[in-house]
């Protein structure tokens, strides 16, 4: 059995049995890392990528109805706080304190750590959250 994986994007929900995964602002490395990570799975995965890039007429608008909901529904949410612009960042305590989102960022002195300890400096320790083969989940 192969795997399909569906990349899904604002302002699109998807509700099947597939397993979520929601990747925010996710820097190159996050994306190959996920990348890699799917490639090797038997399941499907539903990717839900926010990653809004600004117009340069209007700026940027963002779609945190749909982040909130999707951040939600999803078992596994990947915060790259290093890569968010000024407004998805000031809810970044927000979504640091859900117990499902594992977060990223190269800043040393911030607070986040007492609401979470789920701070992770790459997508190998949680693999097996996003979906890594059986093989590796049986092991854990």
């Amino acid at each position: 059995m192969s795997n399909k994986i569906l990349l899904i994007t604002p302002p699109d929900k998807l509700f099947n049995q597939n397993n979520s995964c929601l990747l925010i602002y996710p820097s190159i490395g996050i994306r190959q890392q996920t990348e890699k990570i799917l490639a090797n799975s038997t399941n499907g995965h539903n990717v839900y990528l926010y990653n809004v890039e600004p117009n340069v007429e209007e700026g940027i608008e963002h779609d945190i109805d749909w982040l909130l909901t999707v951040s939600k529904m999803c078992e596994t949410v990947i915060l790259d706080l290093d890569n968010c612009p000024l407004d998805i960042r000031m809810l970044g305590s927000y979504f640091v304190s859900l117990p499902n989102t594992y977060w990223l960022t190269s800043e040393d002195n911030l607070l986040y750590n007492k609401l979470s300890p789920n701070r992770i400096y790459g997508l190998d320790t949680i693999e097996n959250l996003i979906g890594g083969s059986v093989e590796q989940q049986e092991e854990i």
